[in-house]
């Protein structure tokens, strides 16, 4: 069995950005050890986590997703405003929000809702909650620190951070160690390709 998940890579660049953001929010209110930070090569636009799947499987997703991008041209998404899930005054996840124009944001929910129903489809149940694009930063481990944090989260809740092109979709495999999670691409597919 393999844990995945289906995802936008984002530029190396926007990583970069997000780096500096995170030793920022760690050096202002964040670096406490109740948070558990993402690194920012591990950050990637998720469109659907699908848990543990068996290797057969890959086969499908793949050709599920170039189905879901074969008539997508690529589309510019802008990194800006930090929040948290479920809210800035009880956190459990520290994020970052993805805003685009209205035809961008119409693309990426176009997308996510075929992705959805194509997962469906081959078998995997519903997501219960609705789609919300956002990068995660952080997890919440101590739960103590929220009164600190929501000063923290609404100074920053308008920060712009950086763009990039979406350009490509990807099945990708999610190994847990001890030293965080590792990422391995198992189908990437550019956007356009069965055009």
């Amino acid at each position: 069995m393999l844990r995945a998940f289906i995802a936008i890579k984002l530029s190396d660049e926007l990583r970069g950005h997000i780096g500096e953001v995170q030793a920022e929010l760690k050096r202002r209110a964040f670096g406490r050890d109740g948070l558990g930070w993402v690194r920012p090569e591990g950050i990637h636009l998720t469109l659907r986590f699908l848990g543990d799947i068996a290797e057969e499987q890959v086969e499908a997703l793949g050709a599920l997703l170039r189905d879901v991008v074969a008539g997508m041209m690529p589309f510019v998404l802008e990194a800006r405003g930090i929040g948290a899930f479920p809210n800035p005054q009880a956190p459990r996840v520290i994020w970052l929000g993805l805003h685009g124009t209205p035809e961008s944001m119409a693309t990426l929910r176009r997308m996510h809702a075929r992705v959805e129903d194509g997962v469906v489809g081959l078998g995997f149940p519903r997501e219960p909650r609705e789609f919300t694009a956002h990068l995660t930063l952080a997890r919440v481990r101590n739960r103590q620190s929220g009164a600190a944090l929501a000063k923290v989260l609404e100074a920053n809740q308008d920060r712009a951070v950086g763009s990039f092109t979406a350009a490509s979709v990807g099945l990708i495999k999610s190994e847990l160690r001890p030293t965080g999670a590792v990422y391995t691409t198992l189908v990437e597919v550019p956007f356009g390709a069965g055009v």
